[in-house]
């Protein structure tokens, strides 16, 4: 962040700076305090539950919540890794000041984030917390909350601000990715040299358990290309469209380790167990 002055600002609707991308923050310096300081002035000012610096015209990956006893939890560079159940109820943001919808989320969510000198903490965030941060992470990918919401509604809010002589325009995430391919193919060549590891058990030939050892070989390699793949194609999806939580780093980092971790414990298995010279 190299911001000389910092200065007080809301966006509303319909200023398109929301939907910048947001960056991460590297350098934790008197700016970056000087944004969040700011960020909770205009919280204060408007009676906010929270903020992400894009709706102050800063973007970067800065979120500011005001809890329930009047504190501050700011995150910097909040990564949702995991989340369960989910939770219906009316939202409301400072972007939209006239709308209130009901909008679709996650009930519970772990979290990792920076404090504001840079160290590292773990979060567990259930109920109007977990409801908040998700609101205002979704701005940090460029998103608002109408794109959690089904087309019905969103055409009603459309229809609402069309009053005014405003029309939005939502890319929706889609509910389906076709990133899941790659976990797919992935998994199947997972599984297919998880049986070679059990061929010694019917004697075969030295030249079957030599193709079954150079398919283990190629097999783990696919899969490392194919999380590559899988990762590209994510970050691509979550910079196409407005609004995609599934499509954080977290979640993409944590399904990319599991396979990668069962691709080198099979690959050692096979070493040792489907290796002719073995």
């Amino acid at each position: 962040m190299s911001d000389k002055s910092v200065k007080k600002e809301l966006i509303v609707y319909p200023d398109t700076r929301i939907n910048i991308p947001c960056t991460d923050v590297r350098k934790f310096d008197e700016t970056l305090f000087e944004v969040i300081d700011m960020m909770k002035e205009v919280i204060e000012e408007n009676d906010a539950e929270g903020l992400a610096a894009i709706q102050t015209g800063y973007p970067y990956n800065i979120v500011v919540i005001r809890q329930e006893d009047g504190s501050y939890l700011e995150l910097i560079n909040p990564r949702i890794l995991s989340a369960e159940g989910s939770v219906t109820e009316k939202e409301k943001t400072l972007y939209y000041p006239k709308i209130e919808i009901d909008v679709p989320r996650y009930e519970k969510i772990r979290l990792v984030y920076e404090d504001r000198h840079g160290n590292s903490h773990h979060l567990i965030a259930e109920g109007k917390l977990a409801r908040t941060i998700q609101r205002k992470i979704d701005y940090t990918f460029g998103g608002t909350f109408l794109a959690k919401v089904s087309k019905e509604t969103r055409e009603a809010v459309e229809k609402a601000l069309a009053e005014d002589g405003l029309v939005p325009e939502v890319e929706l995430c889609p509910t389906f990715s076709k990133r899941v391919y790659f976990l797919s193919v992935a998994d199947k060549l997972l599984f297919f040299m998880f049986l070679t590891l059990f061929a010694k058990l019917f004697n075969p030939a030295p030249e079957t358990l030599a193709t079954f050892y150079t398919f283990d070989k190629i097999g783990g390699v696919a899969v490392v290309l194919l999380m590559i793949g899988y990762f590209i194609y994510g970050q691509w999806e979550a910079k196409k469209y407005t609004s995609c939580t599934s499509c954080q780093v977290g979640n993409m980092i944590g399904s990319m380790a599991k396979r990668l971790l069962a691709a080198v414990v099979i690959g050692t298995a096979g070493y040792f167990l489907v290796n002719p010279a073995g």
